[in-house]
């Protein structure tokens, strides 16, 4: 399959491998008894395949939302979240769709939901986020004030939604969140005499991207299974990097060597504007790869993999010992399916942004071709 998209497409190409995705999903449902909810920050390219497979998919911006929309995600599938809600996004969705659930991340985004909901005479259901003391979502007091001074019926709180940060790895630091939201609930629900009918819960499930991993990913799904059970409610689970990671390959090609007193350096045509790692540590770790090499070479060097970017941060793995290699000879790193695609430097230098292949029933589908970010970074003055 990768030989065969090299070929016809060339690099630096992203493909996702749907087979693999769904595989995913299904192994995270087999491990874990709630809803899941996409985060479609982490992808937007596998939105579509993966409708049948989630119960929501949460959006926090409004070109997230346009991209759905496109789609023709169903309304009830919609979670409208997100720290800065613009005006008139929210009040053509509450005035024109019939999008239930919205997140509450700040006193005035409730009251702008509030105003648009009695303007419209539509009933709008919302989530409210609580903090973990940063800059998303708001306090406890804050919740108890918006429940306790609910004076109309066109809002309805269905509940919390909980999301305290990503790659935790540590089922400790999940135990506590989660007895700790179990302790708040029972406070509103015994202080104020009002029911939490629901969490939407992030556990910021960990990806291993680097060789040197070792991690019991059933082990600990198990533990956090058990441990989300003792909410007693109705539960989903907002998963946005697990899902997607493991479908995803970056290809990219060495166009040049140098060679000077600090090493060997092989240069690709794609860097870190096109693949990020969370936690690359400057390349110091080496994420999975595959190299599909030329020629028979048995010779070994050390090499560093640098990009086409012109600073010295552009460092993709440093220090690896291969096989010699040769211009033309590509590499294939893995676990690229959430975020890399969109958190690159994709602007810097102009250099184009790479083909997107869907690779499915044993077809490639070229869902974007490569586009020129010259066009992006151009000076067009207004006569």
């Amino acid at each position: 399959m990768i030989e065969n998209i090299i070929n016809k497409y060339g690099t630096p190409t992203y493909v996702f491998d749907i087979a693999k995705l769904l595989k995913r999903v299904e192994y995270l449902k087999s491990k874990l008894s709630f809803p899941l909810v996409y985060a479609v920050k982490a992808n937007t390219f596998i939105i579509k395949e993966l409708e049948n497979c989630v119960s929501r998919f949460e959006i926090c911006s409004s070109g997230e939302y346009e991209i759905c929309d496109s789609l023709n995600i169903k309304d009830e599938m919609m979670v409208i979240s997100g720290v800065y809600k613009e005006e008139d996004v929210i009040s053509n969705m509450i005035k024109n769709r019939n999008i239930l659930r919205y997140t509450v991340e700040s006193l005035n985004q409730f009251n702008l939901l509030k105003k648009l909901a009695i303007e419209n005479k539509k009933t709008v259901h919302l989530l409210l986020r609580l903090t973990s003391g940063n800059q998303f979502g708001i306090t406890k007091e804050e919740i108890k004030e918006i429940i306790s001074n609910l004076d109309t019926n066109y809002l309805i709180i269905d509940g919390l939604e909980y999301f305290s940060g990503t790659q935790k790895h540590n089922i400790e630091r999940l135990e506590k969140e989660i007895i700790d939201l179990n302790n708040f609930i029972a406070e509103i629900e015994q202080d104020l005499h009002f029911k939490i009918e629901e969490v939407e819960f992030g556990p910021g499930l960990p990806v291993y991207y680097f060789q040197d991993s070792n991690f019991d990913e059933d082990a600990f799904l198990d533990k956090l299974n058990e441990l989300l059970k003792t909410l007693n409610k109705k539960v989903s689970l907002e998963i946005g990097r697990s899902i997607a990671s493991s479908c995803g390959y970056y290809l990219t090609k060495v166009v040049d060597f140098k060679t000077n007193q600090n090493g060997n350096f092989a240069i690709l045509d794609g860097g870190i504007n096109h693949l990020v790692y969370y936690g690359q540590m400057m390349a110091m770790k080496i994420p999975y790869y595959d190299l599909y090499i030329n020629s028979e070479e048995k010779d070994e060097l050390v090499y560093n993999l640098c990009g086409s970017l012109c600073t010295i941060n552009d460092i993709l793995v440093k220090n690896v010992l291969l096989k010699k290699l040769n211009i033309g000879d590509v590499f294939v790193f893995k676990n690229v399916g959430a975020y890399s695609i969109t958190e690159g430097m994709s602007l810097f230098l102009s250099h184009p942004l790479p083909k997107v292949i869907l690779y499915k029933n044993n077809h490639c589908y070229l869902v974007r071709d490569t586009f020129k970010t010259s066009n992006l970074n151009f000076p067009k003055i207004e006569e």
